[in-house]
């Protein structure tokens, strides 16, 4: 478990310093559903800890292609990639990355007129992590042999992933 969970993260988040001792890191990673502690004495990795906290979703056959992936295309079709990253790490680890790497991505202007830089984004930031956060969120886990995707284009962004939505 501490080999294919980065616990570090999980403490991080809740703000948590982290146990030293292996059986307290344990406690609280059964006690939030990261895993489950089995008959034998030996612990499972939940598929719920695995999609917010692996270090490397690969090694879960089931996860290993809900990776999120980002594609920059030239122009405004799919004939030519510009740049292309696929995030393999759990949600949880990587999303604040995949939030500044699309970000980065997206046409922006500086107004040097003013005294401090203000960089204006076509697309404004809280709009773009709720777009990414639901791509994540709401894909079916189900429909193996695809993730969820950010296409950006020149023009245009496109969210995706696998499965109909809740809401028509």
């Amino acid at each position: 478990v501490l080999r294919m969970i980065d616990c570090g993260a999980y403490f991080s988040m809740l703000k948590l310093p982290q146990p030293t001792e292996e059986n307290e890191v344990m406690h609280y990673l059964v006690e939030d559903g990261v895993v489950v502690k089995l008959d034998n004495g030996l612990y499972g990795i939940t598929n719920l800890g695995a999609i917010l906290y692996a270090k490397d979703l690969t090694a879960f056959p089931r996860l290993g292609r809900k990776a999120m992936r980002v594609v920059q295309y030239q122009g405004k079709n799919r004939l030519f990639i510009q740049k292309e990253e696929t995030f393999n790490t759990g949600y949880a680890v990587c999303f604040e990355e995949i939030v500044r790497f699309v970000n980065a991505l997206l046409p922006s202007s500086e107004d040097a007129a003013s005294v401090a830089f203000a960089t204006n984004s076509k697309y404004p930031l809280p709009s773009v992590r709720e777009a990414i956060a639901n791509s994540l969120i709401h894909q079916d886990l189900y429909i193996t042999g695809a993730g969820p995707v950010v296409e950006v284009f020149d023009n245009r962004i496109e969210v995706t992933n696998p499965g109909t939505p809740l809401v028509d």
